[in-house]
């Protein structure tokens, strides 16, 4: 393996309804078997985190990007390495992902078309930050939790 590993840029963008819930995505991976995420994605050259993260909400989620309201974007960045048999199935020659954080709040009912573009997820609702966190790949707590404290979701002191 290279000594310059290669890590992919990647968007996660953090909806909230603006009572305290989260959007909770549900997916199943045949490597890492059922777990809760939030839409995140590659960011395409010359396009900003920003950018990313809306172009990922109306694949993902099938919404007008219009309608988030965009509360903060997080400057520190997450690693997260992927197990070495999910790295030969991803191409590129990635070992992992570098996510940045971008938070934004949608309407409860807002009507949502998982099958919008090419389809990720079984369901999602609306959760609390301790269920997205528990149902999270432990690979990728470590940035949920730091995300949930950095936009004022869930309190400093808490630890896992």
């Amino acid at each position: 393996m290279d000594t310059q590993e290669r890590y992919r840029s990647n968007a996660a963008l953090l909806l909230t309804d603006g009572h305290g819930r989260v959007l909770c995505c549900e997916r199943h991976d045949e490597m890492y078997g059922d777990a809760l995420q939030i839409v995140q994605g590659g960011i395409d050259p010359r396009e900003t985190v920003l950018d990313a993260a809306l172009r990922e909400a109306s694949e993902e989620l099938g919404i007008d990007p219009s309608i988030i309201t965009i509360l903060g974007v997080m400057d520190e960045k997450f690693r997260y390495r992927w197990d070495d048999a999910y790295i030969t199935k991803f191409p590129g020659g990635f070992v992992g992902q570098e996510q940045q954080y971008v938070f934004g709040q949608i309407e409860p009912g807002t009507p949502m078309n998982l099958d919008a573009h090419h389809r990720e997820f079984v369901r999602v609702f609306w959760g609390t930050p301790q269920q997205l966190i528990e149902g999270s790949w432990e690979m990728k707590r470590q940035g949920i939790i730091a995300a949930l404290q950095y936009f004022e979701l869930l309190p400093v002191e808490f630890s896992r």
